[in-house]
């Protein structure tokens, strides 16, 4: 090979070697990252509120308590409280403390907390993701109740038991339904069993739909109900509101014994709901402004020689229209200071309240301080006026 060749044979094995270089140090084009469906979402159903438990306390624009231990109808032993001792978030959880200790003449404490006033749905899926407390006399529950339960008492304003656990049965779930001709220990219902409630995480849930709910534990239905299956009136058209709460005792789960363990935690990861699509579009027309429409103080005389005075409120949205199961607050001002200070709007969006009875006569005024409903703001400079008055002599 003469010199020249050499050269040119070198170069050719340079650039070929150059050129493999090259190749090799440019980088792969990206693969793209395959899109991940959110866990929350479900086929079929459209997420429309959500409580996961990622703040520092509850939310108060979600819920609201129940205070008080007068057995709650059930002949139930706690306290409810506001305490953080008995319910508060943490790490990501709800947590309803159930505790033996002497409060208010009842010697346990507990939770209960509620959407009412706030928040209230008509169908939909409602789920919750629960770790539940064991023991005798023991009672967590995830339910329902009809918003018009101040004007429609029980159980006529009917319940809906998405999932109740009594201790003695440590393995089972009820769902049960309540109304007219079938309350108390003759509500609609059935059980399911599952081993490891107190160890694991479950997701208890109902779907609701016109004529029909369903009940499920992780997604495998137990049970179901429709008009056909209730002894008296369907009374599940309508909006309803959610409790949990962890009772103790009670006529159904019986008392704490010697083998009950305290404190108890029912422990609450998430609670969910989805409507079907026409149904949020139905809900949202129902959503909007609203504000007072009339206010009008009148007064009643009682046998007794006593009086009251009778505050009505009409609730309308920007058309005109009647707002229902909007929450009315307000106060007494003057000759009678004390009385029913809150109350739903029925299907006329009127909400009557009644001062205490009084032997003192002279000037009583009631004025409105809050409205609120799900869904609607309320516009208080549209209001024509906020109090109204009566002089009884």
């Amino acid at each position: 090979m003469t010199y020249t060749k050499a050269i040119l044979a070198f170069l050719l094995c340079a650039l070929l070697l150059a050129g493999c270089a090259g190749a090799t140090a440019t980088p792969p084009p990206p693969v793209p990252t395959p899109t991940s469906t959110p866990e929350w979402e479900r086929e079929g159903w459209t997420l429309v509120w959500q409580d996961e438990f990622d703040g520092e306390t509850l939310d108060p624009a979600n819920w609201t308590f129940d205070i008080g231990g007068h057995g709650w109808g059930n002949n139930e032993l706690q306290a409810y409280t506001d305490r953080p001792e008995n319910v508060r978030v943490e790490d990501g959880l709800l947590i309803v403390e159930a505790r033996e200790e002497p409060f208010v003449r009842r010697n346990y404490t507990s939770g209960r907390i509620k959407t009412q006033g706030l928040l209230a749905w008509t169908y939909g899926r409602f789920e919750a993701r629960m770790q539940l407390p064991y023991g005798n006399g023991i009672w967590p529950a995830f339910w329902m109740l009809g918003s018009n339960i101040t004007e429609t008492p029980w159980p006529a304003c009917g319940e809906i038991d998405i999932m109740e656990h009594i201790g003695r049965e440590p393995t089972r779930i009820h769902g049960t339904v309540h109304g007219p001709g079938y309350s108390g220990s003759g509500g609609v219902g059935h059980y399911t069993t599952v081993p490891d409630l107190a160890e694991e995480f479950h997701v208890y849930a109902i779907e609701w739909e016109p004529e029909e709910i369903r009940w499920y534990v992780d997604d495998v239905q137990f049970f179901r109900v429709t008009p056909e299956s209730v002894r008296g009136a369907w009374v599940f058209d309508q909006p309803f509101f959610l409790l949990i709460n962890l009772a103790v005792g009670g006529y159904w789960p019986g008392p704490p014994d010697d083998t009950t363990v305290f404190p108890q935690f029912l422990k609450v990861d998430y609670v969910r709901v989805y409507q079907r699509p026409d149904m949020v579009e139905a809900t949202a027309t129902e959503r909007g402004v609203m504000h007072l429409g009339d206010i009008v103080v009148t007064s009643q005389e009682n046998a007794d020689g006593t009086w009251q005075a009778i505050a009505t409120m009409t609730i309308v949205n920007a058309d005109g229209n009647p707002v229902s199961d909007a929450r009315v607050t307000g106060g007494w001002v003057g000759a009678i200071r004390r009385g029913e200070t809150e109350g739903l709007t029925d299907a006329n969006g009127v909400v009557t309240l009644h001062s205490e009875a009084s032997e003192r006569r002279g000037e009583v005024t009631f004025c409105v301080t809050d409205v609120t409903r799900a869904g609607f703001t309320y516009d208080k400079e549209a209001n024509a006026r906020n109090c109204d008055k009566i002089t009884v002599e």
